[in-house]
């Protein structure tokens, strides 16, 4: 099993020039737990149905660490979660998901890390390894967005997650560019062609994510 949702997610939601993430606080917690979880999804390690998850208990380990933890807490569930009540209840350790999501995407070479100074606490930036790999996926998401190409399961998921975080302005600078972008991203999740169980996963996840922010924001903020 790969992490190719969680990998596009995090190398888009990270800043070439600053090695500083453009999102924050629930968009990014919950996009990164959601994005572990498409993965899950597209390994067949967990099913999505009525916004909750059902585990494939005999599935079998990832190897991914963060995968594989996640995959055992949840296999500790006596029944299937709803989504939203995962996500929440995930946000409380998001940190650990996301420092060892870093560290893996270092080690195989995405990421390359730099150690710098800020008033002289010691702090870790992160930037793509290969910029032009990079551009060639902001690319590739135009071109599924914008004219019609046609995107395989990881990628309809990625979309779908950078519609819920509203990352969708990493693909266009110009804001008439993005509201464009933004129109028709959320046209082609509803409409693509893609398997229609994949569809509904993507709609769901989607929904539960938007949810959880809802929710965590009409509650005073919540973890960040």
């Amino acid at each position: 099993m790969d992490c190719k949702v969680s990998e596009n997610f995090i190398s888009l939601a990270l800043n070439p020039k600053s090695g500083s993430f453009m999102i924050f606080g629930n968009y990014l917690t919950y996009g990164i737990l959601g994005s572990i979880l498409m993965d899950l999804a597209i390994g067949n390690k967990i099913n999505i149905s009525d916004r909750r998850i059902l585990v494939n208990q005999d599935s079998g380990i990832s190897g991914i660490r963060t995968h594989d933890r996640m995959m055992e807490l949840l296999s500790k569930s006596s029944r299937p979660v709803k989504i939203s009540n995962w996500l929440r209840k995930l946000s409380f350790t998001a940190g650990w998901y996301r420092r060892e999501m870093m560290k893996m995407l270092v080690d195989n070479g995405r990421l390359k890390r730099v150690g710098k100074r800020f008033l002289f606490i010691p702090c870790n930036l992160h930037y793509v390894s290969d910029i032009s790999r990079y551009k060639k996926l902001i690319l590739r998401f135009k071109d599924i967005i914008l004219y019609g190409k046609k995107p395989d399961e990881a990628e309809i998921m990625t979309l779908g997650l950078i519609f819920a975080c509203k990352l969708h302005r990493v693909l266009a600078t110009e804001s008439t560019e993005r509201q464009k972008v933004r129109r028709s991203l959320k046209k082609l999740i509803r409409d693509n062609p893609v398997a229609s169980d994949v569809n509904k996963t993507i709609m769901e996840m989607q929904a539960a994510i938007t949810e959880s922010i809802t929710a965590t924001v009409a509650a005073g903020g919540g973890p960040r």
